[in-house]
């Protein structure tokens, strides 16, 4: 049905154009601050870079016949809380096979939220330390993000993927902007592979405590890496998460590295990596609106 990988170590992610698998790993000319690592998984462009102690899972399913990452995730069990999610839209996994609302015809009865498996029950968010202090249960990795089998879209339902936002955030601007990512990732025509990045900040004092939540982060991004014909543009969208409307605030990989303290596409080769991560665009992404540009 699905299987869910463990792994307590650093990743070695590199990239060649177009190919999330070639090893171009740590210490190999072009490639300066790829992550070093020997698991399969790590070896795949949308990783960030990790640390020694970075509690890494990656959920994969299974799409005729061969194994697919649905998401990774990087979390931290002291605040509860992702400090990353990673996925891509490609081929193997753009597709819409099941619907969300048919989880009414299933054992959870419309309500899938439930525990991750491999996770110990203490590391994640409960539903009333989320509800009962003034938030809903935001997904990171979206449902509609992952409906290519009901088992990729029943992990999106972990509550290690769930965080407490604000319900008029959820709706909202990070609502607007999934929706965006999900017509650019199902766009054959604007990507062959759109590489995402998702989550909320979590360092200390760039989150607080609300009641039995511990932790609501202050601000959400994506970091967004598309690739079209053997040619790479991206581009960081950040969120001030505030109990009402939000303005997407656009800017470069650079500067949302800066701002979020991760080194995300840390596997593209050096001479891609330099290029992208300084440049922002927006007007490359087709249908981006009601931004303000921050940063370039």
């Amino acid at each position: 049905m699905k299987r869910v990988l463990l792994a307590f170590s650093i990743l070695m992610l590199t990239a060649a154009c177009g190919n999330d698998d070639e090893d171009n790993g740590h210490g190999v000319p072009g490639n300066r601050n790829a992550n070093n690592s020997m698991h399969k998984h790590a070896q795949r462009i949308e990783i960030p870079a990790m640390s020694d102690d970075e509690l890494f899972i990656a959920h994969t399913t299974t799409v005729n016949g061969k194994e697919n990452v649905t998401y990774s995730i990087s979390h931290n069990p002291e605040r509860k809380h992702c400090l990353w999610t990673a996925f891509t839209f490609d081929p193997s996994n753009r597709a819409i096979r099941w619907k969300r609302d048919d989880w009414d015809n299933t054992e959870w009865g419309g309500d899938p939220f439930q525990p991750n498996p491999e996770m110990p029950d203490n590391y994640v968010m409960t539903k009333s330390e989320i509800n009962h202090n003034g938030f809903v249960r935001g997904h990171i990795v979206a449902s509609y993000d992952r409906v290519y089998s009901q088992d990729a879209n029943e992990q999106t339902f972990y509550y290690s993927n769930i965080s407490p936002m604000y319900s008029r955030f959820n709706t909202g601007a990070w609502n607007d902007c999934e929706l965006m990512v999900q017509g650019w990732g199902r766009n054959n025509a604007f990507c062959d592979t759109l590489y995402i990045v998702k989550g909320g900040t979590i360092r200390e004092g760039e989150y607080r405590t609300v009641g039995s939540c511990p932790t609501v982060p202050n601000y959400y991004y994506m970091a967004l890496l598309c690739l079209k014909n053997s040619t790479y543009k991206a581009i960081g969208l950040l969120f001030k998460h505030v109990n009402g409307n939000s303005r997407t605030e656009v800017c470069s990989i650079d500067y949302l590295e800066s701002f979020t303290g991760i080194d995300f596409f840390c596997n593209v080769p050096d001479a891609v990596e330099d290029v992208v991560e300084k440049n922002c665009r927006p007007n490359q992404w087709t249908g981006l609106k009601n931004y303000t540009l921050i940063a370039q």
